[in-house]
This record gives structure tokens, sequence and C-alpha cells, in this order.
């Protein structure tokens, strides 16, 4: 472990007196960020620079605040351990750190529990969703949903086409991208050329792949500085004849820094990419480098605007002594009173200042605005991003962008809410007639088990619970699932399942059918077709004059559907075949299937074509489906977006239209496109509703 104090703070009290008789009042942040490859110089520099402006902004006062630092290693620290450490000791007032996703996550699950603030340069999306609702994570960027989306309009502003992505599987700050990559390519208009997730081996054979996709503009999304080196050694991204030979790579915010000039040197001139730094008005990096002679690194302006936030935080709670941290945080950041400048010291005096005299002042810093979102407070609204490139083995900046405008300024989680605008449109079919129904059926699996899994069974079993208060017996419910959650070890609640923060116990009175376990996908087509036998007694028993529902949910690979361990349990040919022979035995009047998979649509394309059946899918062909609530006290997510919000429109209204419930499921399933295939075999969707699954008809 490394530690070392700052030299602006050399006491353990809580207060001390210097030579001229002033009160300071000092605060401990634990500080966890890498040291490695020069970083620490930045670190040092940062800090010491804000102790220094921060201790002139109380020039006049006889007591004023100091924060002292305590520095650990983020490259060398076991985080888990130091995170359950820091946690437990009062002593830290908060914490800075993470520079890396994955270690923010170890932090924020240990921190956030026991109500431990901690502020973050880390950038994952899933990283702020999870913790968000703890109210002790201050993520001091936006998440790479937008970053990604910068980097895609980059593409779209160079006149780009199409466009590839690498990024490593399996890792929270890859997955990020990995899961927006393809949404907001389509709502950009580009040509998706392919997502080449890599591993620890595949690196340079999917750096390869990516590079002869054909695409004009390649992602390059390193989740360390070390997986540069394969990313660019699979293509000569330097400039030939003026002009850029095919792909033109742009790299995520990891091309960007002190330690990847020092580990490349001069194989890195041309690099070129995207990266969050200071807002160029502030002066941040002017002033930065004619005081050090070099520019900032990653992250540098966020963090320095991190300490002020803290620093202003405990002078409030110094003039009222009864605010929380949290409270006091958040009165600084909805301040409205006059602007009272930037990151200087003289600039920290008037927020001081103001502070004093009871007014909330508009506060900046050298990122820029400091506004936070006004529900949960957890990730700032606006992010200054450089267009950067390595010249002469320097940074050059080509241009910046910024993300904050009206369309942010309510953005819960870091543009979670994004809205799509390219949703079907549905030809009139109301030609096709259909005989009266006289029963009805449903088919609902869950096709993954163990408790990581949660949400896939979760969502299967209160779309049980609904089918029930609907009037569905239980031998019209074929139900699938593993049910290992109930009573896993993890489960803080034995016996019960939700799917929402204090929501109803799902689980209650449920007659399970088949564990996953005990079947395979075969056996799945053979129940759905009615194929019964000694080991399958219960199937879908129907007859051309009843409907079938079918909810499926699970994992999705592309071309496939997951089935327990297996990628490809379940292809397009092989269910178009099996919904084929339905059709040619007459087995049902109408059959709706709802499918929540990441990459589903290319699995129910391959079945268009059969009539009476809709298909509805999370996700297209390309994308992956998000999962929706976060429970941190169980580590776990207890849903799927496009399945809770087709139980909250079936609740309030199960006679709503196809069209409606696919538009709702649209708007609000959001980093995926909710795809409708078969429309035209099926009807006019605008008059077909869902109380022909949902509301059960007896066999008459």
């Amino acid at each position: 472990m490394l530690v070392l104090l700052c030299l602006f703070g050399c006491t353990d009290d809580d207060s001390l007196r210097d030579g001229n008789d002033k009160q300071w009042i000092e605060k401990t942040i634990a500080v966890v960020l890498p040291m490695e490859k020069g970083l620490d110089e930045h670190w040092y520099r940062s800090f010491g620079m804000f102790a220094e402006n921060f201790e002139r902004a109380f020039k006049g006062y006889d007591v004023g605040i100091k924060l002292r630092f305590e520095y650990f290693d983020e490259s060398t620290e076991d985080i888990s351990e130091l995170a359950e450490k820091i946690a437990y000791n009062d002593d830290y007032y908060a914490v800075i750190g993470g520079l890396y996703s994955s270690d923010a996550a170890l932090l924020a699950s240990q921190l956030t529990r026991v109500g431990k603030t901690l502020f973050t340069v880390a950038t994952s999306e899933e990283l702020v969703r999870a913790y968000a609702w703890s109210g002790y994570l201050w993520a001091m960027t936006e998440t790479d949903i937008t970053q990604c989306e910068v980097l895609l309009s980059k593409v779209v502003n160079y006149g780009g086409n199409s466009v590839a992505l690498i990024a490593k599987r399996d890792d929270i700050y890859g997955k990020t991208f990995i899961d927006w990559f393809a949404f907001q390519a389509k709502e950009l208009g580009l040509e998706n050329k392919g997502v080449f997730a890599y591993d620890e081996y595949s690196l340079e054979e999917m750096s390869r792949q990516a590079m002869q996709s054909g695409a004009e503009y390649v992602i390059c999304v390193p989740s360390e500085i070390d997986e540069i080196g394969p990313m660019l050694g699979s293509y000569t991204i330097h400039p030939r004849a003026g002009e850029y030979s095919a792909p033109r790579l742009l790299f995520s915010d990891t091309g960007y820094g002190t330690d990847v000039l020092t580990l490349y040197g001069e194989k890195a001139e041309g690099l070129e990419g995207v990266a969050f730094g200071a807002d160029p008005e502030s002066g941040f990096d002017v002033s930065y480098r004619t005081f050090f002679g070099v520019a900032p690194t990653v992250g540098e302006a966020q963090i320095y605007d991190a300490c002020m936030l803290l620093g202003y935080a405990a002078w409030y709670q110094y003039l009222n002594p009864k605010a929380s941290l949290q409270n006091s945080l958040r009165t600084i950041v909805l301040g409205e009173d006059l602007n009272m400048g930037s990151w200087t010291g003289e600039d920290m005096g008037l927020v001081i200042d103001a502070l004093a005299a009871g007014n909330t002042p508009f506060v900046r810093g050298a990122s820029g605005q400091l506004r936070f979102d006004k529900k949960i407070f957890t990730n700032v609204l606006a992010t200054t991003y450089y267009n950067y490139k390595l010249y002469n083995g320097q940074y050059i900046f080509l241009d910046y962008n910024t993300s904050d405008g009206g369309n942010r300024t309510d953005a819960t989680l870091a543009g979670w809410n994004w809205k799509a605008s390219q949703a079907q449109e549905f030809e009139d079919s109301s030609s096709i007639v259909y005989s009266e129904c006289k029963g009805n059926w449903a088919l609902l699996v869950a096709t993954s088990r163990e408790w990581t899994n949660y949400r896939h069974q979760a969502d299967v079993l209160a779309i049980y619970q609904q089918l029930r208060a609907a009037g569905y017996p239980d031998d019209r419910i074929i139900l699938i699932a593993e049910d290992d959650i109930a009573y896993n070890p993890s489960n803080i609640e034995p016996g019960v399942v939700r799917v929402s923060l204090g929501g109803v116990n799902v689980y209650e009175n449920v007659s399970i059918d088949y564990k996953l376990s005990e079947l395979s996908s075969d056996d799945f087509l053979a129940i759905l077709k009615g194929e019964s036998n000694s080991r399958l007694p219960e199937v879908i028993d129907s007859n051309e004059s009843e409907n079938i529902f079918i909810y499926w949910s699970g994992h999705g690979v592309p071309g496939g559907m997951c089935w327990d361990d297996n990628d490809y349990g379940i292809t397009g040919d092989q269910l178009s075949d099996a919904l084929n022979d339905m059709y040619n035995q007459n087995r049902y009047r109408k059959l709706l299937m709802m499918v929540e998979a990441c990459y589903s649509g290319g699995v129910l394309q391959q079945c268009e074509g059969m009539p009476g059946m809709l298909f509805i899918t999370a996700a297209n062909a390309d994308e992956t489906s998000k999962a929706d609530v976060f429970n941190a006290e169980m580590r776990v997510w207890m849903s799927n977006r496009f399945t809770s919000t087709f139980i909250e429109q079936i609740t309030q209204n199960r006679a709503i239209s196809m069209r409606d419930i696919y538009y709702r499921l649209f708007i609000n399933t959001v980093g995926s496109h909710v795809m409708v295939y078969n429309a035209v075999n099926y009807g006019n969707l605008y008059s077909a509703d869902m109380s022909e699954f949902i509301n059960f008809v007896a066999n008459k």
C-alpha cells in the first residue's frame, strides 16, 4: 500500500491554528487513484493547487476549512479490502477515486452501503445506474453513453457512413459502449459493421477483424492502456499521401493521458479520440500548463472540482451544524444566486463569502457548470469532451464538444432516458379475419439461472402473477424457471422475489412446471408444439380456436437465444420450423411471442411469414437489451426495462392496443429498439389488443 500525506495537512486533529492564530478545521479525504506511469505527479499537482487556492479563499476569516488528502494507489491496492477499510473508518470525510470503472464499482458497493460519500471520474453507465439511488455516489462526468454518442457524432461530422466497435467483453467499462453502440449508430444513420468484443486472449484477433470489417471508422475502447498497443498494431493509423487509409481509428478517453505517452512514446503518434476534460472557458488548462509546464491528464479538472464541492460542503456544515454532508452538497449544487466565478482562489473566496452571508450561489468549476440531476444528485449533467490527437509527442485539441443543453437538464441516470426517434409504422391489415376465441394458453420461460441473473426469473414470475390475476388457471400456464433465487443464500428475504424495490412478492403461490436445468431447448419446442411424453406431461395442448401467449426472458447472442449455458439454444431456423409445424397442424388461433433478450430481433425476424403470429422483441438483431432497477443491498438487477414497462402498461389497461403497447415499449425501453415482426400477417395492430392474450377465456 502506498500512503502519502499531502503537505497541506499534517495532523490528525479535526482543527488546528496557524501562526496567525487562525483556526483550521480539517477533513480527511481518501484518494484512490493510479500512481503509476507518471500519474502520481498529476494528482499531487491538482490536490496541491486546490489546497493552496482554497486556503486563500478564507482570507479575512478567523476560521477556515482544510482538506487533508491521504493517497492510495489504485494500481496496486486490493480495492475490495481497501473499500471495506475506508467504509468503516469515520476518520475519512469522503472518498475521491476510481479512475477505472471496475475499481469504482468496488468502492461504491462498500461505501454507499454505509453512507460514505464517493466522488468518482469513472464513466461506466452501469456504475451510475447501480448506485445512483443510494444518494452517496457523485459522478463528476456523464457516463460513456454520452462519450459513445460523441464518438459516433465525430464519424458523422467527418462524413463517415459506416462504423465498427472494438471493446472488452465482460468489463464494466467496455460494456457501456457494447450496450449502446448499435442503438446510437442506428439513431445517427450509420451502418453498423459489427461489434468486436475481445477478452484477454483474443484482443489481437478481434482488432484484426474490426480493421477488416469494411468500416470506414473503428471506435476503439481499450479498458486498459496496455490494450492500446495491439489495437494500434493491427492497423497503421498514420495518414498516407495526405489521406487516411480506411478505417480511421477513434479512441475513447483511455487513449488520453500522461500514462499513454509514457508507455508508447512515438508509437502512439497520430492517435486520435475523445476524452473528458476542463471547460476551455474556465482557463484551467491554460493555468495548469503555465504553472507546471505540462498539460493536465484525463480527469484532473473533475477531481479538482470534487475537492471544491467537498470544501464548500464542509464550510456549509460549519455554518449549519445540523446539516449532513449529503444535504450540504445538494444545497451547494442547487444554488441559483449570483454566479460567483469558477475555480481560482479569488473565485472560491466569493463563494465562501456568499455562503457565510446565507446565500446559495451558482457554482462553476474547472470542468464547467456543476449541475447535477435534481432527483438523485448523482451525475453531473454537462461534460466537456476534447477531440484529441497526438502530434509531435503532445496532445493537441482539434475541437471541443459539450453535452450541455436543455435536452439533458432533467436527464436522470446519465442519459438513461434517451428517446429513440425511429418507431415502426404498420400497414392496415384489417382484411385478416379470425374466428371467435375459445380459449387461452401461456408459456413463460426464464432461460437463465443463478443469482446474477435474478431479473430473468423475477420478470417471468411477475408475468405469471399478471396472468393469474386475469383469470388464468395454473393448468393453462406452463412455467419454466430454475427456481434458485427465492431461497438463494444471497436473498436477504428468503421466499421473496420482487421486480421493484418494495414491490409485491411475485413468488407467492407460484406453481413452476419445469426447472430450466431439467429441459433442453428441444424440450421447449416440444412443449410449445404439444408433444407430450412421460418426461414432458405438461404441454401446450391447443387448437385452432385458442390463443397462445409466449413470454421469454433470458440472454441472447447474435443469431441465437441462449438456453441455460448454451449460447445458441434456439436459432431462428429452429424456432421458425417449430412455429411452421404449429401452423400446419392448426394448433393456434393467434400467437403472440414476446422476447426479452439481447439481439432477439435477429431470431424472431427469421420467423416472419406465418399467419396469425406476432413477435415483439426487446432489441433488434444488433443490440443488447438493458436491465432495470438495481438492488444495491443484494447487488443484483431486479428487472429488465422492456418487461417492467410491459407490466406497467397491462396493469393500467389490459385492453391496450397492440400498436400502443409497442409504442409504449419503444419509447420506454431505452438503449435498444423494440421491434415488431410479422405484423402484416397478423392484422390491424390499432384494433387488435392485448386482452386477447392477458384476459383468460375458458375453453368453450
